[in-house]
């Protein structure tokens, strides 16, 4: 997914600056056939209003960090991978732009026989974020190259059982994201979508994470 990341990036970064570069001009509505891609019939450089609502599966990875003065990492103690998903709300407001905030939740992980040992931990996550998305059409296509950027903020809950005993913690954190993937209108309203984030957490447990999505929209 790394490599589709970067070509969304760069692509959508390029052709957004450059509908913004272009001079202001009265377009005619393209047709439905030839806007269908980006949902609309709105000019190539017409502003408008399309909200939508969705869902999404998600599948989120873990880098955590070391433990200070030993061999270990917080990897040994909680899980690694994480299965949840979201629900969002969002709006296209031109041909290359767009604004989403949505709310997640992972299902509850655990890990046992913690370094050999009959303990065991359970941690899950949860959280909002809020995302800036640039689009780039592919011409002639039902299908979108799309870019993002935002903040999330992101509140953790674990545990830990020791002989019988339970210690329980929670954490939040507020910081960066960004990612791309692509997008394929099924209709005028419906479109199917796949992304990957890369979530700059640097926190004292948990480095960084990558999320990768699947998910459908419904935009008004």
């Amino acid at each position: 997914m790394k490599p589709i990341l970067t070509t969304a990036i760069i692509a959508a970064s390029l052709f957004t600056s450059a509908a913004y570069a272009a001079p202001a001009k009265s377009t005619p509505a393209a047709s439905s056939d030839s806007m269908s891609s980006a949902g609309s019939s709105m000019g190539d450089n017409g502003f408008f209003f399309k909200p939508y609502v969705g869902a999404d599966y998600q599948y989120s990875t873990l880098d955590y960090h070391g433990v200070t003065g030993s061999s270990f990492n917080y990897g040994q103690f909680f899980a690694n991978s994480f299965n949840g998903g979201d629900v969002h709300i969002g709006a296209r407001v031109h041909k290359y732009l767009g604004f989403e905030a949505s709310y997640y939740q992972t299902a509850s992980e655990s890990k046992s026989a913690l370094l050999g040992t009959t303990a065991s931990s359970s941690s899950k996550f949860h959280g909002e974020s809020l995302d800036a998305m640039g689009y780039l059409p592919l011409g002639g296509t039902k299908a979108e190259l799309i870019a993002l950027v935002g903040v999330n903020n992101a509140k953790a809950t674990g545990s830990v059982a020791v002989s019988g005993t339970t210690y329980n913690g929670n954490a939040s954190k507020t910081f960066a994201e960004f990612g791309g993937g692509a997008q394929y209108w099924i209709n005028d309203n419906l479109s199917a979508r796949i992304l990957e984030r890369y979530e700059d957490i640097s926190g004292n447990v948990i480095n960084s994470a990558w999320t990768t999505s699947a998910g459908l929209n419904w935009q008004f």
